[in-house]
């Protein structure tokens, strides 16, 4: 408890803020953190029934939004880095580490129906149950900032560690573009088969509606 409370201490030391308050932190996190908030709540994704309805195939809005955004992303990304203009900090890619964060992340995600960016969203526009998404997350950040860091768990799951490595380093593809154009490629075709597959359901839906109509009037 004494570790807990001298963290925070330093985590409101004006000498600790003086450090994160560059162009590059605070200012260019709450541009981009703007603009993201934008584009949740115009895209309609920061509602319950949107999140839960992709997880039970029953809404497609969160792929056909964040599909494109992920293409665009990449694209734009490797386009930057050629022409010198950014430059990528890879972390390390921990398999099973990631596996089970992977897994744990997207089983709350199911539940809750809200991610921490959905999420602040959400009690943004109103929706009060999304509070209670945000009290767990914050919880479970500091269960694992004091529990698991630093811990035998973590030396076991961190047993898979390639480094820091891209997909085009892991499938040795010698130019990284031929994977960016089958990223692209394969988006497209997924775009395709849930927009194929959410009309299946439209025509499916229409077809019990009438016959069940007809049943009734008999």
């Amino acid at each position: 408890m004494d570790q807990i409370l001298l963290r925070l201490k330093d985590t409101f030391d004006p000498s600790t803020i003086s450090t994160i308050s560059g162009p590059a932190s605070l200012y260019g996190g709450f541009i981009l953190g703007s603009l993201l908030g934008i584009i949740l709540q115009k895209g309609r994704l920061c509602k319950y029934d949107v999140v839960s309805g992709m997880f039970r195939l029953q809404d497609f809005t969160f792929w056909r939004i964040g599909t494109p955004l992920l293409m665009i992303g990449m694209i734009v990304v490797f386009l930057f880095k050629d022409l010198g203009i950014v430059e990528l900090h890879v972390p390390a890619t921990v398999v099973l580490a990631q596996l089970i964060g992977g897994v744990i992340f997207g089983a709350g995600l199911a539940i809750a129906g809200y991610c921490p960016a959905i999420a602040a969203g959400a009690l943004g526009e109103g929706h009060i149950d999304a509070l209670a998404a945000m009290v767990g997350i914050v919880f479970g950040s500091i269960v694992y900032a004091e529990v698991f860091d630093g811990s035998k768990l973590e030396h076991i799951i961190n047993y898979i560690n390639l480094g820091k490595v891209t997909f085009p380093d892991i499938f040795l593809v010698f130019n990284h573009w031929f994977f960016v154009m089958g990223f692209a490629i394969m988006c497209t075709a997924f775009l395709v088969g849930i927009s194929m597959y959410d009309e299946f359901l439209r025509a499916s839906f229409m077809i019990v509606d009438k016959v069940s109509g007809k049943l009734k009037r008999k």
